[in-house]
């Protein structure tokens, strides 16, 4: 699994809401832009943007924040500080290209992570579920590089 794919399932863990389908105008760069609209948000810092690209664990409340933040946006969490199966679904499609061995085992995390329960704190939520994504990646026998 790329590690642009794994970033975007832990994004799903993932565009402005610019246009209906907001998820047609995910890529890296956009995802950075998005990263640093997230972190003048959220008051984390540079470090903390480099641990979330790294799939390093949220070490503050801020770096939690800011995948937080970036989930939203991508509509990967909604408002209840719960996954958007559907859209991350959406997302991985998109992503995959249709390789549908990468798209089946991201589809089983997505399943698999949707269902945990999280903490009523949705930055607290978004660390929870980028835990569960990671744990499963490995599960999966693939890799985050």
């Amino acid at each position: 699994m790329s590690r642009f794919l794994c970033f975007s399932v832990l994004v799903l863990l993932a565009a402005v809401a610019v246009s209906s389908k907001p998820h047609e105008e995910f890529d890296k760069e956009h995802a950075a832009e998005v990263a640093e609209e997230c972190k003048t948000e959220t008051g984390a810092t540079d470090e903390d943007v480099e641990h979330m690209m790294k799939h390093e664990p949220a070490e503050s409340h801020e770096s939690k924040c800011l995948r937080a933040c970036m989930l939203k946006k991508f509509e990967i969490m909604n408002d209840e500080g719960k996954m958007s199966k559907e859209h991350a679904l959406e997302m991985i499609k998109l992503i995959s290209k249709g390789d549908a061995d990468m798209e089946a085992a991201a589809t089983d995390i997505v399943d698999k992570c949707e269902a945990i329960e999280v903490p009523e704190d949705h930055c607290d939520a978004a660390a929870a579920y980028e835990k569960c994504i990671v744990d499963h990646i490995h599960e999966h026998g693939l890799s985050l590089e």
